[in-house]
C-alpha cells in the first residue's frame, strides 16, 4: 500500500529543489516556509513509525539531504567573501556534525597552515598560537597523517593520538586531543586544505560515522569555496572591464568635443616602424605606428593597469607585455608609461 506521507515528502522535496534553484539565480536565501514544509512532511513520515519501511526511510534521508543543501546554499549566501566562508567553517562543522572542536587549515606547497581565529576567542587556539606563532606553518613531513591525506586524498581517523607516531605533536601536547578525524579539502582534485575535529569533553570518542560526516562536509565545502572564489575572480575582472570602458567613454567624449581641423594626410614613409624614420612623424602619425596589439596594451596602460593585469587581460606573457610597452614608449617618444598615456590622450583629443 502506497504511503501518503511518502508522497507528501516527494512533493515537498521537489518544491524545495525548485525554490533553491530560483533563490540561487537571484542570489537570495532559501525561504523559511520551505524548511517548515520539509519538517512537517518528515514528521508525517515519523508518525507512521509502527510501520516504517524502506520507502519511509528513503523519504527521511531525502529530507535530510535537502535540508543540508538549503543550509549550505544559505551559508554561502551569508558570507561576504571566500575568506569569510573559511572563517565560519569550524563553527558550522561542530554544529552540523556534533563535534566538540574543529579546525580548518590551508595547504601551501609542503606546508600545513592552520587558520586561527583572532586572539582571545578560543583558549585552545590561543595555546596553539603561543606554541607556533600567530601564523603557524607546519612542515608536511613524510610520515605525518596530513601528508597521507595529501598523497592519497582520503580522510583519516585517529583512535589514540598519544601512541600514534604519525600524529603531529601539536594535537597531543598543545590541543590535548585523544582521538580525532580529518579530511582533505580538494575542490578540483587538488588538496588545498584540511579539516580536523574531535569530541574532547564529550562522553564518547570519534567513530567511523564521524569520519564519513567530515569527509562529506569537506567535499561540499570544497565546492562552496570554489564557487565563491570563481565569483570573486569574475567580479575583479568585471571591475577591470568597467575601468577600461570608463576610460574609453572619457576618450570618446573628449573626441566628440574636439574641434575638427583639416590636416594633410600622413606621409606613407612616416608609417615605417624604423627607428630613424619616425623622428619627423607628426603626433597623429605616431599613433598610426602602433600595431593593433600595442593599441590594446596602451588602452590598458591609460586605464592604469599593471603589466601583470594587462598580461592576464590579453592572455599574454608578462615579458611579451614588457616588450609591447617598450615599443609603445619608443613610437610615442615617451620616457615612461605616464607620459605615454598623457601623450596618447592629447593626440586623441587633438591637442598638440
Amino acid at each position: 500500500m502506497r504511503s501518503v506521507a511518502v508522497d507528501r515528502v516527494k512533493d515537498a522535496v521537489r518544491r524545495a529543489q525548485e525554490h533553491r534553484a530560483r533563490a540561487l539565480r537571484v542570489n537570495g536565501y532559501v525561504a523559511a516556509q520551505v524548511r517548515d514544509e520539509l519538517d512537517r512532511s518528515g514528521n508525517a513520515v515519523r508518525d507512521e513509525a509502527p510501520k516504517l519501511g524502506l520507502d519511509q526511510l528513503e523519504a527521511l534521508v531525502a529530507i535530510a539531504r535537502e535540508m543540508r543543501a538549503a543550509d549550505e546554499q544559505d551559508l554561502l549566501r551569508r558570507c561576504d567573501s571566500s575568506v569569510d566562508l573559511l572563517r565560519r567553517v569550524p563553527l558550522e562543522l561542530t554544529r552540523a556534525c556534533g563535534f566538540a572542536r574543529a579546525m580548518i587549515s590551508r595547504v601551501h606547497h609542503s606546508e600545513w597552515i592552520p587558520i586561527l581565529p583572532p586572539p582571545g576567542r578560543d583558549p585552545d587556539t590561543d595555546r596553539f598560537r603561543d606554541a607556533f606563532g600567530d601564523q603557524p606553518k607546519l612542515p608536511l613531513a613524510h610520515m605525518l597523517l596530513e601528508a597521507e591525506m595529501v598523497r592519497r586524498r582520503i580522510g583519516i581517523r585517529v583512535e589514540d593520538a598519544a601512541t600514534d607516531p604519525r600524529v603531529h605533536e601539536a594535537f597531543v601536547q598543545v590541543a590535548g586531543a585523544h582521538g580525532y578525524v580529518g579530511a582533505p579539502i580538494m575542490p578540483s582534485g587538488r588538496v588545498i586544505g584540511f579539516l580536523h575535529a574531535d569530541r574532547i569533553w564529550q562522553d564518547h570518542p570519534t567513530t567511523d560515522e564521524d569520519l564519513e560526516n567530515i569527509v562529506l562536509f569537506a567535499e561540499h565545502l570544497g565546492l562552496l569555496y570554489e564557487r565563491a572564489a570563481i565569483a570573486e575572480e569574475l567580479e575583479r575582472r568585471a571591475a577591470g572591464v568597467q575601468s577600461i570602458q570608463s576610460a574609453l567613454i572619457r576618450n570618446i567624449e573628449a573626441l566628440i568635443g574636439t574641434e575638427l581641423q583639416l590636416q594633410p594626410p600622413t606621409p606613407v614613409a612616416a608609417l615605417s616602424t624604423d627607428g630613424d624614420a619616425d623622428e619627423d612623424v607628426s603626433p597623429p602619425g605616431r599613433i598610426a605606428l602602433l600595431t593593433a596589439r600595442e593599441r590594446d596594451v596602451l588602452a590598458l596602460i591609460v586605464a592604469g593597469q599593471t603589466n601583470r593585469h594587462i598580461a592576464r587581460e590579453l592572455v599574454l606573457g608578462e615579458q611579451t607585455v614588457k616588450s609591447h610597452v617598450s615599443h609603445i614608449l619608443r613610437k610615442l617618444r615617451a620616457t615612461n608609461r605616464a607620459e605615454a598615456a598623457a601623450r596618447y590622450l592629447r593626440i586623441r583629443n587633438g591637442s598638440p
